[in-house]
């Protein structure tokens, strides 16, 4: 392989060249060459990149009805999972003075000045518009237009729906994924906010979307919070009533599928035309990007934290506000679990409170 590549450029291909295979989804041969790549040219840096690899490679394997086996070089490639950018990579590459700003403020635990943190909000509020989607990004920035980015954002969204019919074994399950990937935000805006089958199609039940779910979230389209209930106990664990919540993986995305029009998102009464959802589809892809696994929570009389975080063996309950809001469940939680420090995002500016944690 090397040498092929290197008669094939007509160049040397050596400890100081990267080599980059883009689409190795649709060349598994590819993929098996990086084990050899591993272990006869070490020295030679190589990339490969590609969509829904996996998925890919066991829709093919499967096409014709027989499982022919596929050995992926475990051990010998290094994975990383590229999420949508999230705000603070979109702000530093938006405006890198007001990124330094903002991240020295928050590391000292200091106040933004209120007109810094009114341009922050400013670009926060562009950012759940464009989402962050390397292309509709891009175009935002070349063109500082709305308009085009939202053009590549139903392009992008349209053939996210078209793709499907290349990775899924059958037609239903394929149909399903569709409908269920277009309903996220109408789920999300009812009253519950759970996911409910029959939203989506009468007389089905949660198991018939089984499948659908699996890929969807595999596929890292869709990020599933799964609730929690009462005393919180850690590890965290779902509560077992199989309830759970479904998030779009980007919020530009989420924000075309809701069909909102882009000037809500600019005009000067912004936060009351934009439902609380918007900013919880937005937290739980920050938090996804992370690291960090999706969790919430629910108590009696409706009480509810729209996320709760576990890391090293303590709770961190996070409520998100689209205005400024009071914290009403966090007294409630608080009766039956401890927790270290509640998160509340909402656009006040940076604060602690010490008697609340």
């Amino acid at each position: 392989m090397q040498k092929y590549i290197s008669l094939y450029k007509g160049k040397d291909i050596n400890k100081d060249t990267l080599l980059i295979f883009d689409e190795i989804q649709e060349c598994p041969n590819i993929i098996s060459s990086l084990k050899y790549f591993c272990q006869d040219f070490r020295e030679i840096p190589v990339i490969a990149t590609g969509s829904m690899v996996r998925i890919r490679l066991q829709r093919e394997l499967t096409r014709n009805g027989s499982l022919q086996k596929f050995m992926f070089p475990v051990g010998k490639i290094e994975q990383l999972t590229i999420y949508p950018l999230s705000f603070d990579e979109f702000l530093l590459n938006s405006n890198e003075k007001l990124f330094n700003v903002t991240k020295k403020a928050y590391e000292s635990r200091t106040p933004l000045n209120s007109s810094i943190h009114e341009l922050v909000l400013n670009e926060f509020y562009k950012y759940l518009l464009i989402g962050g989607m390397p292309e509709a990004v891009n175009t935002y920035f070349e063109y500082n237009s709305f308009l085009e980015s939202r053009r590549v954002l139903k392009d992008l969204y349209d053939n996210y729906l078209s793709d499907m019919e290349l990775y899924q074994a059958s037609r239903e399950s394929c149909l399903r994924s569709k409908n269920l990937f277009s309903n996220i935000y109408g789920q999300l805006n009812k009253e519950s906010k759970n996911f409910s089958p029959g939203f989506i199609e009468e007389k089905t039940k949660t198991r018939d979307y089984f499948h659908p779910i699996q890929w969807l979230t595999l596929a890292h389209i869709v990020n599933q919070s799964f609730q929690l209930k009462q005393h919180v106990t850690m590890p965290l664990i779902p509560d077992g009533e199989g309830k759970f919540r479904l998030f779009l993986g980007d919020i530009g995305m989420f924000s075309y599928q809701s069909g909102i029009n882009a000037s809500s998102f600019i005009a000067p009464d912004k936060e009351n035309t934009l439902s609380g959802i918007f900013y919880e589809n937005y937290v739980a892809n920050e938090l996804v990007a992370k690291g960090i696994g999706l969790y919430y929570w629910r108590g009696k009389n409706d009480a509810e934290l729209e996320f709760i975080i576990e890391s090293d063996n303590k709770l961190y309950p996070l409520d998100v506000k689209k205005g400024k809001g009071v914290l009403n469940s966090l007294d409630k939680f608080s009766n039956q679990n401890s927790f270290e420090v509640a998160i509340k995002v909402s656009k006040n500016n940076y604060g602690y409170d010490h008697e609340k944690k």
